[in-house]
């Protein structure tokens, strides 16, 4: 009897420590939103191309990304493309300029010159520092519109959007 006993208190104790380490293993990964104002940036004034996108970044992190910007490829109004960024604390062209995260990603963009046009990224964190750091290897998720210069059609101008990390 004493041995039942002990069995069935074994066998409740561990039922009740079981559920309680399963609910935490399910429990859902936080993400970071925040919310991106860019605009287009001319490396060789006064020729658009080369050129990138610089944004302000705000919500969970704070700061200023670079899109270095990749080919792109047309088909009709769709454009594809792929390339890296990175986040960083301030503007990096300022002293003391910490790089906080970087990653890269591919997306399309719907191209309606005239109007505003559309986009959206999907990649992965390749680098992350800091308080950061722990997101390295998740998935990004961008998207926003932009509008084209009205001065120079076929010339990107600026936009908002959005950046999250699951």
């Amino acid at each position: 009897m004493k041995r039942l006993i002990f069995l069935l208190s074994t066998l409740a104790l561990i039922l009740a420590l079981v559920p309680a380490g399963m609910t935490q293993a399910k429990k859902p990964a936080p993400k970071l939103d925040c919310t991106i104002d860019y605009w287009w940036v001319r490396l060789n004034p006064p020729d658009p191309f080369p050129g990138r996108w610089e944004a302000t970044v705000s919500g969970d992190i704070d700061g200023y990304a670079v899109y270095p910007g990749g080919p792109m490829r047309f088909a009709g109004q769709t454009s594809h493309y792929g390339g890296p960024f990175e986040i960083y604390d301030k503007d990096p062209k300022l002293p003391g300029a910490v790089l906080l995260m970087a990653g890269d990603g591919h997306g399309s963009t719907t191209v309606r010159h005239g109007k505003n046009s559309n986009w959206r990224t999907s990649g992965t964190v390749t680098e992350a520092y800091g308080p950061y750091a722990d997101w390295e290897g998740r998935r990004v998720y961008q998207a926003g519109t932009f509008t084209w210069d009205e001065d120079e059609p076929g010339v990107p101008e600026a936009g908002s959007g959005t950046f999250r990390v699951n």
